[in-house]
């Protein structure tokens, strides 16, 4: 459908004028020359040999032989020229003139050239009154300034403009570049391209999808106003809009942002994004996103602002502001968040808090080492705290000044406390079929070990000699049933892909 819209676009720039201007005066065709002049040809027609030259208006006309026909018209053969203005030229092996309409048809070994570039086609009408040209068997357009070569079955040339309308199966090489489309409006004087349909730009490394926009060949710059994606040095930038810089290596995007690794294990989605392809440094803003593959599942996280830079190995990638995850068995919450992939460790910082199954852990700073995408080790430096529910209304805690934790598949196995530690914890017994808490546990001790069991505390170790009471649940003291710092934050934690936007 848009190569027969194209097609009719052609026939209407070359037409429209002269069927406006139909029956006009230009003045007739003045024969300069020609070495043999003879009357009374076909259909009263002149015939001309050798040597032809003709003059219509601004144009001049050469050939060896030639028909001049009483309306105007003119049949030319053979060593086909038209000059017109200082630099157009066409050159054929046939040519079919209307006098009354200017308008050319040429044939056979068909050249336009103005100075700029050159048009090789089979076959070529040019309006000399609007000076457009079409062509719709195929043609090879070469420029004198780069000598870069532009191939296209249809297209249309607009001389005081210079610009050239191409459709179907265009391709323009260049030794920089290679460009296929299927629809493309190019200005020789200025080297600036401006794409309608889905577009394929080669540059070096850098490889470029858009649905539409403009780019200038000389200078660069690109700025493109449909669905659009930059593919530099493994690393994918894509957006509704985006505006690109090859010299400087800079792109901008906006609208549904995707900034991602071309391996796919990690990508970033937002509203804004920037990556520069000199230092591989990239920024993603507005309901920023990250997807990171963590074998089988994945993990989803949401800063205000998410950046990414190269390390040494591989990437690290920074979230700060309001800083929330969602993991099947892992959730967390802090303010800054960095992820290196060389040592597949999430730091965090600022308040961090995270979860695992009923588990809360918090502290100044969180660090997790991932091994094969699961959590493998936990590290918590400074006031860190181990939350979890008893039952509805009861807390086990665990505090003290580090803690290691060591998860076996997706859930956390054993914690080591070290460094004033304490803990409240609960014991239960069964009744009918139940459990019941009988008695809490409160003690201080410099090391606790700490095992864990379907989501919950299974037992707690003394390393060291503790200061230890075991207290009746009917006779325990309040003040000895929650720890100094303890704070429940289950409120902030993300239950699904979509909360980790809910603050």
């Amino acid at each position: 459908m848009r190569f027969v819209l194209l097609l009719l676009l052609i026939a209407r720039m070359i037409h429209a004028d002269a069927q406006s201007q139909a029956g006009s005066s230009d003045g007739r065709v003045e024969i300069l020359n020609a070495d043999e002049w003879l009357f009374g040809g076909p259909s009263g027609a002149q015939r001309l040999k050798g040597n032809v030259r003709f003059k219509h208006a601004d144009a001049l006309m050469r050939c060896d032989s030639a028909h001049l026909f009483e309306d105007q018209r003119v049949d030319a053969f053979s060593s086909v020229a038209i000059e017109q203005g200082d630099s157009l030229r066409a050159y054929a092996d046939l040519l079919r003139y209307n006098g009354q309409q200017r308008i050319a048809r040429l044939s056979g070994n068909v050249r336009l050239n103005d100075g700029t570039m050159e048009l090789i086609t089979p076959s070529l009408d040019y309006d000399l009154r609007a000076r457009r040209a079409a062509y719709a068997q195929g043609g090879r357009i070469v420029s004198a300034r780069d000598s870069s070569v532009l191939t296209s079955q249809v297209g249309a040339y607009d001389a005081d403009r210079r610009a050239f309308l191409f459709g179907k199966d265009v391709v323009l090489e260049h030794p920089e570049r290679r460009i296929r489309t299927d629809t493309m409006h190019y200005v020789t004087s200025t080297g600036i391209s401006t794409f309608f349909s889905g577009t394929v730009i080669e540059q070096g490394q850098t490889l470029i999808r858009t649905l539409g926009g403009h780019y200038d060949t000389r200078s660069g710059r690109a700025r493109f106003t449909r669905r659009t994606s930059v593919l530099s040095k493994g690393r994918i930038l894509e957006g509704d809009s985006l505006h690109y810089d090859r010299k400087d290596g800079h792109g901008l995007a906006w609208g549904h942002v995707t900034i991602a690794d071309s391996s796919g294990e990690m990508r970033v989605l937002g509203d804004q994004g920037a990556y520069s392809e000199t230092d591989d440094r990239s920024m993603v803003t507005g309901h920023a996103e990250l997807h990171l593959r963590m074998g089988a599942d994945t993990l989803y996280l949401h800063g205000d602002t998410l950046f990414a830079h190269p390390e040494a190995n591989g990437r690290r990638i920074t979230a700060r502001q309001g800083v929330r995850f969602f993991k099947s068995d892992l959730q967390g919450a802090c303010d800054t968040l960095t992820f290196s992939d060389a040592d597949s460790l999430i730091r965090m910082r600022h308040r961090p808090v995270l979860w695992n199954g009923p588990d809360q852990i918090t502290g100044d700073t969180i660090r997790i080492v991932l091994k094969d995408g699961r959590a493998h080790r936990l590290h918590v430096h400074g006031n860190a705290f181990l939350l979890s529910h008893a039952d509805s209304v009861r807390l086990d805690q665990v505090t003290g000044s580090t803690m290691t934790g060591y998860f076996s598949g997706d859930a956390l196995e054993r914690l080591d406390v070290e460094g004033n530690a304490r803990t409240v914890y609960f014991t239960k017994e069964k009744k009918e079929n139940a459990e019941e808490i009988f008695a809490v546990n409160r003690a201080d001790c410099s090391r606790i070990r700490v095992r864990m069991k379907d989501g919950g505390i299974a037992s707690v170790t003394f390393l060291d000699r503790p200061d230890a009471v075991l207290h009746p649940i009917a006779k325990a003291p309040k003040e000895e049933l929650l720890l100094p710092g303890a704070q429940d934050r289950g409120s902030e934690r993300p239950t699904s892909r979509a909360g980790i936007f809910t603050r």
